[in-house]
C-alpha cells in the first residue's frame, strides 16, 4: 500500500537579511507535535511595530512566529505583518531590507499554496498565489538589478521553490517518463544548480536540488542531496517545535528515496529514526507496519506499529487507510463467508465491511490529495475483489486522478477496463505505468493480454510477451500468450521469423509441461493450442502427441469431477454449481476441438494424407455432437472430394442450422462445381444475407467472384454477360465500400475491367493491389496482373511471362499457371520452351485431358512452324540444318497426331458431367468444346503437314546429293593436279641430283688436273711477244726474224738460250698439258677446243636458265628482291681453262712455234670475254654484299654445288694474279 504524507513541507523561507538562513516550519496535523505558544494577533504587531518604528528585520521575526504557531489563520496573519512591512518604507530601510521582506513574503505565499493544494483547492485559487509571489519576486529582482540591494541566493532559492510549486500543482498529471519533463521542473533543477554555485553548503539549495531529483526518480542524486542536509541539521538534534517536525519530514523523504531504489532495510531504519525522535508519528508508524506486512514473518511487528499508530491517533487518515488494508487481508482469508457475513465470530462487523467503513471515514476528514488517492484506490480494490466492476473502474478513476502515479490504483484500473472491454484505456493506463516503474512482470503480463485481447496489437503484444518471459521463465500463461503473439503478427504482417518464434513458445509450454510443478497449469486447450502449432510447422507426430496428451487431461479432470458428484464433495466453496458446469462445458468443447483436429491433421498431412481416417472421425463427432457445425462442414468436404455432391449438400444443410452463412455458402460452392450456377448464385445470395459484420466483406467477394465466372464461363450467353459483370462489379464494389483496405475486391474490380479492355485501369488496380502488404503471397494478383500484358508487345509478354513464374513459385501445384505460361511462350512462338512446361506439368498431372490438349497443339504449332519456315527458306548453303529442321517437324508431326488420338479418346469416354468440369476447369478455352469436337481434324492435318514436310526433306536431300558429287568432283580434280605436280616436283629433284653428282665430278676432274700443271718462267715476256694480229702462212714474225724469242721477261736471260728448239720445246710443253697440247695446234684441236667452248657456253646457258627459274620461284613465294643468276662460279671455272690454254699458247709461242689463223680473233675475242667476265663479276659481287643477309643459305648451297669451280678460280689468282 502506498503511504503519503497528510500535510507538505512550506518552502524556503528566509529569516532576516543576511547571509543566515533557515528551513521553513512544517505544518503537521493536529495532536502530531507541540505547538509553541500562541502569539497575539496580527494587527496588534503591526500597530505596536509601527508605533515602535521597528526596523524590517524586527517585522519578518514577528511574521516568522506567526508561521511556527501553525493552525487556522496563521498564514494570514503573517502575509499581513509582511505586508505591512513593505507599507513602512517612510521608516528608512534600505533597499536589501526591503528585498529580504519581499523574499520572505513570496515564499510565505508559496507555502501557503502549498498547504491549500494538500486540502484540494481548485486551481484557479493556486494559480492567483503563485502568480502574486511571482510578482513580489520581480519587485526583488528590481531592487537587486539597482545594485543597492545584492542578495542573488535568496532570488535564487525562492524562484526555485516557486518553480517546484508550479510544477506540482500547475503542470499536466502524467505518468509517462518519455515525455519532455515540464519547463518549471527544468528552471527549478537550474536555479538550485545556481544557488549551489554561490553556497555549496547552503541547506535550502540542497534540499531544492534533492526534491528535483526525486521528482525525476533520480533517487540516488534524491538521496546524496538529502544527506547532506542532514548532516548539518541532525547535530542539533532538536527535541521539539518547527527544527524537529522539519527533521522528521526529511528522514520521511530520506524512506521515500531508499524506497525508490529497493533498499528496504534503509527504509525501515529511516522510518525508525522518525518514530524514535516523535513515537507518535502515526505516518512512520504505519508506514513500518506496511513494510512488515510485506515480510513473511513480520505480521506480528506489523499488528504493533500499527496499534501504536492506532493508539496515537485513531482518527487519523493514514491510520484509517492502514487499518482498512488490514481489514481487507482478513477478509480475503475468510474467503466467501468474510465477504457474506454480516459479524466476525465475536460479534464484530465483517472484515470488509469494517474496512469500508473505515474508508469512508479517511475519506471524509482528509484533505490531503495522496491520502485521498490511496482511500479510492483501497474503496475500488474492495469493488472489484466482490465483482462490481463499474463501480471498482469509478472508485480506481478517482485515485488516478488524484495522483497518476499511484501504481497500484493504476494497475486496478486497467484490469477493470480489461473486464468492461474498455482495451484502449487500458493499454494506455499500462503503458504509463510501464513507462514509469518499468517492466514489472505483473504490468507486463497484463499489458500483453490487453494487447492480444484487441486483435489488431500483435507486434507490440509479441515485444511485450517476450519482455516478459525473460523476467518470468516459468510462467506458462507467459509462453502460451508469447506464441499466440507471434503466431497472430506472423498472420497480419510478412515476418519469416515469426512462426518459428510461436513454435519455439508452445515446445517451450510443452516442455514447461513436463514437470511435476507445472503439471497444474495444464490445462487443455494449452496442448490443444500446442499441437496445432506443431501441424503449422509440419511436425504431424508431435501434433497427434499434444492433441493425445489434452485428451488424457481432459478425461481425467471430467473423471475427478464425476467423483467429487459421487463422494458429495462437489459443492464445495471453491466449486460452486455454476463454476462445475462451466467447467464441464469448457472440457467438452476442448475435447471436441481436438479430436476434430486431430481428424484435421490425418487429412491435411502431406505426402500420404489419410482420408479414410478423417472421415471415420468426422462421422463419429457428428453422431455424438450433431450441433458441431465444424465437423458437418469438413465431413460434407470429404463428400465433395469423393465427387458425391448429395451427401455433401446433406451435410451442408444440416450445419446450416448451426452455421447458416458457411453452410449457405459451401452449398454454392457445391453447386458451383456441378456446373448449377442458378441454385450456386441462390445459396450464394443466401449466404450474403446471413453474412454477419466480419463475414459481409467475404460474402460479397465470394458472389463477385461467381458472377464473374458465370460471366465468363463457356455456356454463358452474350446477353447475359453484360448484366453479370455489372452484378460482379456491384458486389466487388460493396465489399471495398465496407472495408476500404479489401486487396481482394480490388482484385475483383481489376479482373472486371481488364474483362471489358481497360488494360490500363486494370493494370493499376492489380499493381495497387500488389503493394498491400498481406497480398505478397496471393498468386492470383501475379497471373491477373500478367494478363494484362498478354495483348501487348512483345516485351510486355515477357513481363507476363515473370509474373507467372513468380505466382508459380507461390503455388506450384497449380496447374493453370503453368498453362498460363505456356500460352505466353505460345504466343511468341518459342515451341521449345512452351513444350518444355508442359512436359513438366505433364509429369505431375499425367492422366489430365486438358494438359494433353495443349501439348497436341503446341507440338503441332511448332512442327508446322517449321515447315512454314523451310518452304519460304531458298537454301542455297546449309542444306543439313534443313534436313534436320525437317526431320525434327516429322517426328513432332507424329507425336502432335499421337496426342490428338489419346486426347479424342479420352473426351469419348468422358461422361456429360466430366465433359462440363474439364469445360470448367481453369485455364479452360471457351471454345474447348468445339476443339474436342474437331481433334480427328487436327490429327489428319497433322498427317498432311507431316507429308509436306517429308517433301521437303526428299528435295532437301536430292539436293544435297547432287552438291555432294560436285563437291567430290572437284576434290578429284584438285587430287589429280597434286598429284601431278608432286610427280613433277620428284622429277626436278631426280634432275637437280644429278647436276650436282655431275658438278662434283667436273671439279674432281679439275682439281686432279690442275695439281699436274707446272708453271713456267718469264711467263710475261711470253705474253709480251704475242703476235697482235694473224701472221701469214709461211712468212716468219718480226721475232722470228730478229731472232727474238720474247719480251722483256726473256731479255733477262741469256740470249743465247733463247733459238728455235723443235723437239725439246715441243715435249716439254706436251709435259705441261698433260699430252694433249703436242707442238704446234693444228686445225682439229682449234675445233675441238671451239666445241669445248660451245658446250661450256651452253652449259652456262642452261645454268643460267636454271637460276632464273628458281629466282622466278622465290619471287613466286614472296621474296622482297629480284636477283640476277650467280654466275661466278661459272666464270672462275671457265676463267681457269682460259688462262691454262692461254699460258700453253704463250710457251707454245715464246719457242718460236707458228700460231693457227685465228690466234688473233682468239685473242680479242679472250679479252672481249675477259672484260664482259669481269664486268659481271664486278656486279654479282655487288650484288652478293647488298643481299648477303638474305640470301645467305642461297649462296652457301650453290658455292657447295660448285665448289671445284669456286677452287679453280682460286688457285688461277693464285697462279696468274687477279684480273683487276
Amino acid at each position: 500500500m502506498a503511504t503519503a504524507s497528510e500535510s507538505s513541507p512550506l518552502l524556503g523561507m528566509s529569516e532576516g537579511s543576511g547571509s543566515s538562513s533557515s528551513s521553513a516550519p512544517v505544518p503537521t496535523e493536529a495532536g502530531s507535535s507541540a505547538s509553541p505558544p500562541v502569539p497575539p494577533a496580527s494587527e496588534a504587531v503591526v500597530a505596536r511595530l509601527r508605533l515602535e518604528a521597528a526596523p524590517p528585520a524586527e517585522w519578518r521575526r514577528e511574521a516568522l512566529v506567526r508561521h511556527a504557531a501553525g493552525g487556522s489563520g496563521r498564514d494570514e496573519e503573517c502575509s499581513r505583518i509582511l505586508e505591512a512591512a513593505l507599507e513602512a518604507d517612510g521608516l528608512g530601510a534600505g533597499d536589501g531590507e526591503r528585498a529580504a521582506t519581499l523574499h520572505l513574503l513570496a515564499s510565505q505565499i508559496v507555502g501557503r499554496a502549498v498547504s491549500l493544494f494538500s486540502e484540494g483547492e481548485p486551481r484557479e485559487k493556486l494559480e492567483a498565489l503563485l502568480t502574486r509571489a511571482k510578482l513580489l519576486l520581480d519587485r526583488a529582482d528590481a531592487l537587486e538589478a539597482s545594485g543597492t540591494a545584492g542578495n542573488s541566493l535568496e532570488t535564487l532559492l525562492a524562484r526555485g521553490f516557486h518553480s517546484l510549486a508550479r510544477n506540482a500543482m500547475l503542470s499536466p498529471k502524467t505518468t509517462n517518463n518519455t515525455e519532455k519533463e515540464g519547463d518549471d521542473l527544468t528552471r527549478a533543477g537550474k536555479l538550485f544548480d545556481n544557488a549551489m554555485q554561490l553556497d555549496a553548503t547552503c541547506p535550502r539549495a540542497l534540499l531544492g536540488k534533492a526534491i528535483v531529483c526525486a521528482q525525476r526518480r533520480e533517487w540516488g542524486k534524491a538521496l546524496e542531496y538529502s544527506r547532506k542536509v542532514l548532516q548539518r541539521a541532525a547535530p542539533l538534534a532538536p527535541k521539539s517545535g518547527h527544527r524537529l517536525q522539519c527533521l522528521k519530514n526529511l528522514r520521511f523523504a530520506m524512506s521515500t528515496f531508499f524506497l525508490g531504489l529497493g533498499r528496504f532495510e534503509q527504509t525501515k531504519n529511516a522510518l525508525a529514526a522518525v518514530v524514535a525522535a516523535d513515537p507518535g508519528d502515526v505516518e512512520s508508524l504505519c508506514a513500518l507496519a506496511h513494510l512488515k506486512a510485506k515480510e513473511s514473518e513480520g505480521g506480528d511487528e506489523s499488528m504493533e506499529y500499527l496499534g501504536e499508530a492506532v493508539k496515537a491517533d485513531r482518527g487519523h487518515p493514514v491510520v484509517l487507510c492502514q487499518a482498512a488494508n488490514h481489514a481487507f487481508y482478513c477478509g480475503l482469508e475468510d474467503g466467501v463467508e468474510g465477504i457474506q457475513q454480516e459479524s466476525d465470530g465475536n460479534g464484530g462487523p465483517a472484515p470488509w465491511k469494517m474496512a469500508e467503513e473505515m474508508l469512508q471515514k479517511a475519506l471524509a476528514s482528509s484533505k490531503s490529495s495522496p491520502v485521498l488517492a490511496e482511500v479510492h484506490y483501497q474503496l475500488g480494490r474492495l469493488r472489484h475483489a466482490k465483482g462490481d466492476f463499474i463501480e471498482a473502474y469509478s472508485e480506481y478513476r478517482s485515485c488516478c486522478n488524484l495522483q497518476p502515479e499511484h501504481f497500484a490504483g493504476v494497475f486496478g484500473l486497467a484490469q477493470t477496463c480489461l473486464q468492461s472491454q474498455r482495451l484502449d484505456e487500458a493499454i494506455a493506463a499500462l503503458e504509463n505505468c510501464r513507462q514509469s516503474v518499468g517492466d514489472s512482470p505483473e504490468i507486463l503480463k497484463l499489458l500483453t493480454f490487453a494487447y492480444l485481447a484487441t486483435g489488431s496489437k500483435a507486434k507490440e503484444a509479441a515485444k511485450c510477451a517476450d519482455a516478459y518471459v525473460l523476467v518470468a521463465k516459468d510462467d506458462v500463461e507467459g509462453w502460451v500468450m508469447r506464441a499466440e503473439a507471434h503466431d497472430q503478427s506472423s498472420g497480419d504482417s510478412p515476418d519469416a521469423g515469426a512462426p518459428k518464434i510461436a513454435a519455439d513458445s508452445y515446445e517451450q509450454v510443452g516442455r514447461l509441461f513436463q514437470g511435476e510443478d507445472a503439471k497444474r497449469y495444464a490445462t487443455p486447450q494449452m496442448w490443444n493450442n500446442l499441437g496445432t502449432m506443431r501441424s503449422l510447422q509440419g511436425d504431424t507426430a508431435g501434433a497427434r502427441e499434444a492433441y493425445g496428451k489434452g485428451l488424457e487431461l481432459a478425461d481425467e479432470l471430467r473423471a475427478e469431477l464425476a467423483l467429487e458428484d459421487v463422494q458429495g464433495t462437489g459443492a464445495t466453496d471453491e466449486k460452486s454449481a455454476g463454476e462445475r458446469d462451466e467447467l464441464l462445458k469448457d472440457l467438452q468443447v476442448a475435447q471436441l476441438t481436438m479430436r476434430f483436429n486431430r481428424a484435421w491433421l490425418s487429412e491435411g498431412q502431406q505426402g500420404q494424407p489419410d482420408f479414410a481416417q478423417a472421415t471415420q472421425e468426422y462421422l463419429q463427432l457428428s453422431e455424438e455432437h450433431n450441433w458441431y457445425a465444424d465437423t458437418l462442414l469438413q465431413l460434407g468436404t470429404q463428400w465433395q472430394r469423393l465427387g458425391q455432391a448429395e451427401p455433401a449438400l446433406k451435410s451442408f444443410q444440416e450445419a446450416s442450422k448451426q452455421s447458416p452463412f458457411l453452410g449457405a455458402l459451401m452449398q454454392s460452392e457445391t453447386y458451383r462445381l456441378r456446373g448449377d450456377y442458378p441454385k450456386a448464385l441462390e445459396s450464394a445470395e443466401v449466404a450474403v444475407q446471413k453474412a454477419g459484420q466480419k463475414q459481409f466483406h467475404y460474402a460479397h467477394v465470394y458472389l463477385g467472384n461467381l458472377y464473374f465466372e458465370v460471366a465468363t464461363g463457356p455456356l454463358s450467353r452474350s446477353k447475359e454477360n453484360h448484366v453479370n459483370m455489372n452484378k460482379a462489379l456491384r458486389n466487388f464494389t460493396k465489399a471495398l465500400q465496407h472495408e476500404k483496405d479489401s486487396h481482394y475486391a480490388s482484385n475483383g474490380i481489376g479482373m472486371v475491367f481488364a474483362r471489358r479492355g481497360k488494360i490500363d485501369f486494370a493494370r493499376r488496380t492489380f499493381q495497387s493491389v500488389m503493394q498491400h502488404h498481406s497480398m505478397g503471397k496471393e498468386p492470383c494478383v501475379y497471373v491477373n496482373l500478367g494478363h494484362t500484358y498478354m495483348k501487348k508487345e512483345r516485351a510486355s509478354v515477357r513481363k507476363a511471362i515473370a509474373l507467372y513464374e513468380k505466382a508459380k513459385k507461390l503455388k506450384p501445384d497449380d496447374l493453370s499457371i503453368r498453362l498460363y505460361i505456356a500460352k505466353a511462350y505460345f504466343g511468341l512462338k518459342e515451341y521449345e520452351h512452351c513444350i518444355g512446361v508442359l512436359g513438366d506439368a505433364t509429369q505431375m498431372w499425367p492422366e489430365d485431358t486438358l494438359l494433353r490438349y495443349n501439348m497436341a497443339a503446341a507440338v503441332e504449332g511448332f512442327g508446322r512452324h517449321l515447315v512454314s519456315h523451310e518452304k519460304k527458306s531458298v537454301r542455297i548453303s546449309g542444306l543439313g540444318s534443313g534436313m534436320d529442321q525437317m526431320l525434327q517437324a516429322v517426328e513432332l508431326l507424329d507425336s502432335a497426331a499421337r496426342l490428338w488420338s489419346f486426347v479424342h479418346i479420352k473426351w469419348t469416354a468422358m461422361s456429360d458431367d466430366e465433359r462440363k468440369l474439364l469445360l470448367k476447369s481453369s485455364g479452360a478455352p471457351e471454345n474447348l468444346a468445339e476443339e474436342m469436337n474437331g481433334v480427328q481434324q487436327r490429327k489428319s492435318y497433322c498427317f498432311d503437314i507431316r507429308d509436306q514436310a517429308k517433301k521437303e526433306l526428299d528435295g532437301l536431300m536430292q539436293k544435297r546429293l547432287s552438291t555432294e558429287s560436285k563437291v567430290q568432283q572437284i576434290q578429284d580434280a584438285r587430287r589429280s593436279v597434286e598429284e601431278e605436280r608432286a610427280v613433277q616436283d620428284k622429277e626436278e629433284a631426280r634432275k637437280r641430283e644429278e647436276k650436282r653428282l655431275e658438278v662434283d665430278e667436273h671439279a674432281t676432274r679439275l682439281n686432279a688436273s690442275s695439281s699436274q700443271i707446272r708453271l713456267g718462267k718469264n711467263l710475261e715476256q711470253l705474253k709480251e711477244n704475242k703476235a697482235p694480229g694473224k701472221p701469214v702462212k709461211g712468212r716468219p714474225t718480226p721475232q722470228q726474224a730478229s731472232g727474238q724469242g720474247g719480251g722483256d721477261e726473256a731479255g733477262e736471260d741469256d740470249p743465247d738460250d733463247i733459238r728455235p728448239i723443235e723437239g725439246a720445246a715441243g715435249d716439254e710443253i706436251g709435259q705441261l698439258d698433260d699430252g694433249e697440247v703436242q707442238g704446234r695446234p693444228g686445225k682439229k684441236e682449234k675445233k675441238n677446243k671451239k666445241e669445248k667452248k660451245h658446250k661450256k657456253d651452253g652449259k652456262k646457258d642452261k645454268k643460267k636458265r636454271k637460276h632464273a627459274q628458281e629466282d622466278d620461284r622465290e619471287e613466286a613465294e614472296g621474296d622482297l628482291f629480284e636477283e640476277e643468276p650467280v654466275v661466278g662460279e661459272e666464270v672462275e671455272e671457265e676463267q681457269l681453262a682460259s688462262l691454262v690454254g692461254e699460258a700453253v699458247g704463250a710457251d707454245a709461242a715464246g719457242v718460236g712455234l707458228p700460231l693457227d689463223e685465228g690466234g688473233d680473233e682468239a685473242v680479242a675475242q679472250k679479252e672481249k670475254k675477259g672484260k664482259e667476265k669481269k664486268d659481271k663479276k664486278h656486279k654479282s659481287d655487288k650484288k652478293e654484299k647488298k643481299h648477303k643477309s638474305d640470301k645467305k643459305e642461297k649462296k652457301d648451297k650453290r658455292q657447295k654445288v660448285d665448289e671445284g669451280g669456286s677452287d679453280d678460280q682460286g688457285m688461277e689468282e693464285e697462279l696468274f694474279g687477279s684480273d683487276d
